[in-house]
């Protein structure tokens, strides 16, 4: 390279490398890959600080910071322009071709003159217009990258203006107009990457980095002063203007890479894909720059060598770096390192200036180095100075913030203290009002479970304790290899001490009865009432049926003695029949059914005697078989009907009515529904019956209302097996459907041993009928299994509260506590209360008198067909037969 030629060096090397170096620093700011997290206040503040933070920093961790829910739009879903594509095509082909000519040169001297002079002019321009066409990609650091892309044009336009000068006039003068473009360019990247977007600092913080940055500046113009600013100020000697020109360009360098260090320490963020193009593009110029630099010190650049590849490549890495957006990325995490390496770079510096000025001592320009590792120790200690500052002002605030902190918890907790104070004195009534609640609400479950699972006027077990304490005694003969006996017992001339004595008196012999059949048992055998004069005795672990046989003969001779009730005296008898397990069947339903049917045997062998259950009393079955066959035909054939019962309020306005079904059959005549009910259950028969008391209801309700009758709702009864269905909801609302009805026009009664069967099951389906407003009513509550907890959870709207309770409201001051306990309870839980079984007056005073809404029985109105329905709520008194809810 000749003499003319070498005065240019300083030309090329500032313009390229310095301003994309900055670039890749502020590319690392820009809002492309930066997500915002609000970091809370101190306590007592209004405002929250939003601050940019790396994905990478916010995987690992960083207390105090929430992350937004849903990141900002992504510009890399912005499409790249075509002419910016274009644009960077050509960039990466004049690239290849470049390395291909730089590789395998053509032609003579002048030729590769020609070509290596202009072959990457194109790259730097086509790369400025792809990072201008591209800054709309980028929203936040649109100006920084037009700013770029003009700088990259002024040292592309500089440089047509050196090629001119050089192969035209052949022999450029130093300074020329081309440096106009170069120095240019370097006051464009110095804006472009100040322009970019980063973390703000604290003035203390500032301060303290700026002195960082100079320590490291200096140091690094010490080795610039000692290998390249002394040979540059010799080769201009005489020439001013040359000089300042010559000495522009590595002190811009110097000043971009101290923008450079300065953006990148005040960060922290991991660098992403667009960062590194940025500072690979960066490098490739800088290496650039330092090769022209030493070769053409040397005399030894030719154009066309290697370093003119290298700024090629990082043009085109510049104009590749403008399609990428600003974000964070896992692999680049360990990057963050080189910030803590940081806080080591000043004391680096300063032994990187005493080791050049160890070297160089004694030498040419060794005054230099040593002013400036002199400036370099000063900035240390300054450094030093300002640290022991900033512990101290951060040991004053964490002072300070430790007794604001004690003060506020002081402050808190003596609020809290008076707080629990007054809490204390306004609970202490409520405490003890909730505990009493609370054992009035266990007495009375305890009440309701008792009477669940007893009768009310013995205090014997009942039907459904006898049914489990049975099945329980069956499974213990089986291990035990032992026999169990039934023994069902009807009292003889129950009936008549009923008619003579009053009702008084017949419970009073109940109950005396009831005291010598558990006289007349063990301890460990169970007797219970079934209702009425029917008793139940379940004899465990026994070996033969003379055990059996002799507990009976007592159990009469026990009876046959006389009863005094008050001033008189009674005298009835028993007829006992006996099944045995596992003698006559294995099941507690079979056993009871057969001992029934010994029962009916004795009564028939003169009463007052024990019969044994035979197999022949199965001719019973026949009249079954015989009903069943009836049953079949009768839905078809009419014989089934649809009575009605009125429903009173407490003003005596008929409220309602209940649908009860009756059978009158032409060959059995008029057939019980406590009969034939259990006979269609068992058939499965009672599901189109049921159907068809649902229809018929609805029917009878839409025709009252046509004819004017003010009825809120009619009753239907609802069997277990119909209410199982997998379609029962849809059969309900096909049937309100017909006959334009709304839900709140119908209520079901259905029984809680159906409801206990399978709580869930039964739950869901209520669930749906409420949905569609149908009210629901627990029937005959009291008689099975009472408990809150599937009162509490299901969706039912009204409690029945049985006969047997409301006919012993005379005479049992028991049973007056139990009806009083149903009542309180419903209405806790905000369900209606209908007392049905009404049968005298005093009944329904007393039924009135405890609150319940509704009531019915035969005192109001007897069940019957619709055009006899008793309107105004008087009957003929007398005992109401069933027992079954469909009666």
């Amino acid at each position: 390279m000749g003499p003319a030629r070498r005065r240019h060096w300083p030309v090329r090397r500032p313009g390229t490398a310095r301003g994309q170096r900055q670039r890749c620093r502020g590319a690392r700011r820009s809002g492309g890959a930066r997500s915002y997290a609000a970091v809370p206040p101190p306590a007592g503040w209004s405002k929250v600080k939003l601050t940019p933070v790396c994905s990478a920093h916010v995987a690992s961790g960083v207390r105090g910071q929430l992350m937004p829910l849903s990141p900002p739009p992504s510009p890399s879903r912005i499409p790249a322009p075509v002419p910016g594509r274009v644009a960077f095509a050509l960039c990466a082909l004049l690239l290849g071709l470049h390395a291909l000519w730089v590789a395998f040169p053509q032609g003579d001297a002048l030729t590769r003159l020609w070509v290596s002079s202009l072959i990457y002019i194109p790259t730097f321009v086509f790369a400025g217009l792809s990072c201008i066409w591209n800054a709309r990609r980028h929203a936040h650091e649109r100006a920084a990258w037009r700013t770029l892309g003009a700088g990259l044009l002024s040292f592309g336009a500089g440089q047509i203006l050196y090629a001119y000068l050089l192969l035209v006039r052949q022999d450029p003068p130093f300074p020329s107009v081309a440096d106009i473009g170069f120095l240019l360019a370097l006051a464009l990247y110095a804006w472009g990457f100040l322009r970019f977007e980063h973390a703000a600092l604290t003035r203390w913080d500032t301060l303290r980095l700026g002195v960082d940055v100079a320590i490291i500046m200096a140091a690094v113009g010490v080795y610039a002063w000692h290998f390249v600013l002394r040979g540059v100020l010799a080769a201009y000697a005489g020439e001013p203007l040359a000089a300042v020109i010559g000495l522009t360009y590595p002190v811009g360098d110097l000043l971009l890479l101290s923008i450079l260090l300065l953006i990148s320490l005040r960060g922290g963020a991991c660098p992403g894909p667009r960062e590194t193009l940025l500072a690979a593009g960066l490098l490739a110029l800088i290496v650039a720059d330092q090769a022209f630099i030493v070769l053409g010190a040397a005399g030894t650049y030719q154009e066309g060598s290697w370093p003119d590849v290298f700024w090629a490549l990082g043009a085109t890495l510049f104009a590749a770096a403008s399609f990428r957006p600003a974000q964070d990325h896992a692999l680049f995490a360990p990057l963050a390192a080189l910030h803590r390496a940081a806080l080591f770079l000043p004391y680096v510096a300063l032994a990187a200036a005493f080791a050049l000025l160890v070297a160089t001592q004694g030498g040419p320009g060794g005054q230099g180095v040593l002013w400036g590792t002199v400036l370099v120790t000063a900035l240390v200690v300054v450094r030093q100075v300002l640290a022991f500052v900033d512990n101290a002002r951060l040991t004053a605030q964490l002072r300070q913030l430790s007794g604001e902190l004690e003060g506020r918890v002081q402050r808190r907790t003596a609020e809290l203290n008076r707080a629990n104070a007054a809490l204390r004195e306004l609970t202490g009534d409520l405490e003890q009002k909730v505990r009493e609640r609370t054992a009035e609400l266990e007495a009375s479950q305890a009440r309701l479970a008792h009477q669940a699972q007893h009768d009310v006027l013995t205090g014997l077990p009942n039907r459904a304790l006898f049914q489990d304490r049975l099945e329980r005694g069956i499974a213990t003969a089986v291990r035990e290899r032992r026999r169990v006996a039934v023994l069902f017992i009807d009292l003889d001339g129950f009936k008549a001490v009923n008619d003579t004595l009053g009702h008084a008196a017949g419970d009073e012999l109940l109950r005396e009865v009831a005291a010598r059949l558990q006289d007349s048992v063990r301890r460990n055998d169970t007797v219970a009432r079934l209702g009425g004069d029917e008793f139940t005795v379940m004899l465990l672990s026994i070996h033969s049926a003379q055990d059996a046989a002799l507990v009976a003969a007592k159990i009469l001779e026990r009876l046959r003695q006389p009863i005094a009730l008050g001033g008189a005296q009674a005298h009835v008898t028993g007829s006992i029949g006996v099944s045995l397990y596992p003698d006559d069947g294995a099941d507690a339903q079979d056993l009871q059914r057969f001992a029934d049917l010994a029962m009916y045997r004795a009564k028939q062998g003169g009463k007052n005697n024990v019969t044994f259950y035979a197999p022949e009393m199965n001719a019973a079955g026949t009249a079954r078989s015989s009903m069943e066959l009836g049953l079949r035909g009768a839905l078809e054939g009419g014989e089934l009907r649809v009575v009605y019962q009125p429903l009173h309020d407490l003003s005596g306005q008929v409220r309602g009515a209940e649908a009860l079904l009756r059978w009158q059959s032409a060959a059995l005549g008029n057939v019980s529904p406590a009969t034939f009910i259990p006979v269609a259950e068992d058939t499965g028969l009672i599901i189109p019956i049921g159907t068809f008391v649902l229809n018929e209801a609805c029917r009878q309700l839409a025709a009252w209302r046509e004819d004017g009758r003010a009825l809120e709702r009619i009753s239907v009864n609802v069997s277990p097996a119909q209410f199982v269905q997998g379609d029962f909801v849809d059969v309900v609302r096909r049937a309100l459907q017909t006959w334009r009805l709304q839900g709140r026009d119908l209520e079901l009664e259905l029984t809680e041993r159906m409801i206990l069967r399978d709580v869930k099951g039964v739950a869901r389906k209520m669930a749906e009928l409420r949905a569609m407003g149908v009210r629901l009513s627990i029937d005959d509550f009291g008689t099975g299994n009472s408990a809150l907890n599937y009162l509490m959870t299901l969706p039912v709207t009204t409690l029945k509260v049985d006969r047997t309770f409301v006919q012993a409201l005379e005479d049992s001051p028991g049973a007056y506590r139990i009806v009083q306990a149903i009542v309180a309870l419903g209405h806790a839980l905000g369900l209606d209360v209908v007392a049905e079984g009404v049968e005298t007056p005093a009944q329904l005073l007393q039924v009135r008198d405890l609150g319940v809404e509704r009531t019915q029985g035969f005192l109001l109105g007897r069940p019957g067909p619709p055009e006899e329905l008793n309107w105004e709520g008087t009957g003929e008194g007398g005992k109401e037969k069933g027992g079954d809810h469909w009666a």
